[in-house]
């Protein structure tokens, strides 16, 4: 049967939305200007940072109810010689099992976009000083694709303030609703995020210790499955870890379809994280139709839920949350709960910002906690090699 969400992502139904949203949303609008004038979400806020925040989650709600795609071609498009096809390797085969084939009757490896910056990275092209962050975008596994619009903003940061000189950002599969054969649920992403990786490692020949593996916010969660793949099989499939990882507002948990945390959560109204968005991406993620109460079919899956349990990884990790978005106290906790285990953790709290700041700092006027953000993961980068 259609629920009320399927119908709203069709159309014409999804168009009439759109604009029914865009008007109340206008309407709404000079009670925000007034209220923001006198009280905002953060005492550190400006009237800009919290009129622009509150703006984005309006868009950020739109966006999750019609269920936007993002295309994802193969072709360069407006990125030109910055983007490749990474294509998968027959010989790498073996390289996927346990949990990268969980749902191996309609999730299988395949070729995978990818945008580089400042420039592709050649094989032979590989210095002394080169480091490479293979890094896996945000988006709760449903939006995004790593090219320019999207990821420029973080990728330009991170070259300019930390050791990285080529920063790649594989265009992994979206998952999509409603759920199907083709809806590329769990664990396509993280299929693709392994493919990026031995790519760097064997066609492009970079030492694996001159390689970070970074992800943001549902990317983060790809980046932590992958450390824990490498962690369990690693060793015996001859897939070497990186040298360093960065973390960004880690979205620990998206498989529980029970959403009230969001809206209960004490830092719902400094961010712009919306209970439509989680439900969107939980659902598509997991391959389940909505509405989805509790638990999702992978939620005890560690290579899909984080905080199932620990592991021992020797990846140092750096793991960035902002003081005043919904996933702070996921990301804390499981910061711990790794330190626990015995691994390097540095655990960094950007006081006063909203989730996943590189994807949003120039919308919300937050530029500067981003460059500090950056330069932080440097220093810390920095200090790895001293030692």
């Amino acid at each position: 049967m259609a629920t009320l969400g399927n119908v709203l992502a069709t159309q014409p139904f999804k168009t009439l939305y759109v604009v029914a949203a865009l008007l109340v949303n206008l309407a709404k609008l000079p009670f925000w200007i007034a209220k923001y004038t006198l009280v905002r979400q953060h005492p550190a806020w400006s009237f800009r940072q919290a009129l622009a925040l509150r703006m984005t989650r309006a868009f950020i709600s739109v966006v999750s109810v019609v269920r936007m795609r993002t295309p994802l071609p193969l072709t360069p498009g407006k990125e030109g010689a910055r983007f490749a096809v990474i294509a998968h390797r027959a010989e790498d085969a073996g390289k996927f099992k346990g949990p990268m084939l969980a749902n191996a009757q309609t999730v299988q490896p395949g070729d995978v976009g990818a945008t580089w910056y400042p420039a592709r990275l050649e094989a032979g092209g590989v210095a002394a000083d080169t480091r490479v962050l293979v890094h896996i975008h945000g988006g709760a596994y449903v939006v995004g694709d790593g090219r320019t619009e999207a990821t420029g903003y973080l990728a330009r940061s991170l070259l300019k303030h930390t050791p990285a000189t080529h920063v790649v950002c594989p265009q992994y599969r979206l998952s999509t609703l409603p759920a199907g054969p083709a809806s590329n649920p769990f664990p396509a992403a993280l299929q693709d995020a392994l493919t990026a990786y031995l790519f760097v490692l064997h066609e492009l020949k970079v030492p694996a210790e001159r390689v970070i593996l970074g992800g943001d916010s549902a990317g983060a969660n790809c980046a932590i499955a992958l450390l824990r793949y490498i962690d369990a099989y690693g060793g015996e499939l001859d897939i070497p870890p990186p040298g360093a990882a960065l973390l960004w507002s880690p979205w620990i948990n998206p498989t529980d379809g029970d959403t009230s945390f969001v809206r209960t959560n004490p830092h719902y109204g400094s961010d712009y994280i919306e209970p439509s968005f989680t439900s969107w991406g939980v659902c598509a993620f997991a391959g389940q139709d909505p509405p989805l109460a509790g638990p999702s079919i992978i939620a005890s899956n560690p290579y899909a839920n984080a905080k199932v349990s620990g592991f021992r990884t020797p990846v140092p990790l750096y793991v960035n949350v902002g003081g005043a978005e919904v996933l702070y106290f996921d990301g804390k906790e499981w910061a711990e709960m790794m330190r626990k285990e015995g691994n390097a953790v540095h655990l960094d709290i950007t006081e006063g910002v909203c989730h996943d700041l590189f994807m949003v700092a120039g919308l919300v006027g937050m530029e500067k906690k981003a460059t500090e953000m950056a330069k932080s993961a440097g220093e810390w980068l920095r200090g790895l090699t001293r030692k």
